[in-house]
């Protein structure tokens, strides 16, 4: 394929990409069935009764019994909780998804809990590892291929053959 064809095709997908990517970004929160850190915010009353799932920081645990905040789109905390019924180990600073029935006296039994991470430092392992990852990856990748830039094209790397050198035959 010629060099300019490449580039008008690359361009279109990553237009197309990008086109997605903002579509995603703009009707997310509209299907999402579940109400969002702005909406428990600002209308909590509305989902009292119903059967949610949340996303939450857990800031204390007693037992079975954590607090979480539910933060909005500022990273404000929009609601704090009393969840029961949580099965799982998790320490504060840890994060959880809680799936229950919402209280009206800002509580929740859970039916059914994720812990994300277990504590505040989860995250930076999970980072970590997937930076190492990706140098691996990337060294991998290297050592076996090369970008060709004239024509735009990744092709595998020359590498040293050795030949067999058949021994003698003693027989």
């Amino acid at each position: 394929m010629r060099l300019v064809v490449r580039i008008v095709v690359s361009t279109l997908l990553l237009a197309a990409l990008f086109g997605l990517c903002v579509h995603y970004g703009g009707a997310y929160d509209d299907n999402w069935p579940h109400p969002t850190g702005d909406q428990l915010g600002a209308e909590y009353d509305a989902y009292a009764g119903e059967r949610v799932l949340l996303i939450g920081s857990v800031q204390s645990v007693d037992g079975e019994t954590i607090v979480i905040h539910v933060t909005d789109s500022a990273d404000e905390v929009a609601a704090e909780l009393e969840i029961d019924g949580v099965d799982e180990p998790v320490a504060p600073g840890g994060t959880v998804q809680v799936y229950g029935v919402l209280e009206s006296d800002r509580t929740m039994t859970a039916d059914e809990t994720v812990v994300v991470d277990r504590d505040a430092n989860a995250y930076g392992y999970k980072l970590g590892t997937s930076i190492v990852g990706v140098l691996l990856a990337i060294g991998y990748f290297g050592r076996h291929w090369t970008v060709n830039p004239r024509t735009l094209a990744v092709e595998p790397r020359e590498t040293e053959t050795t030949e067999l050198v058949e021994g003698a035959d003693d027989g």
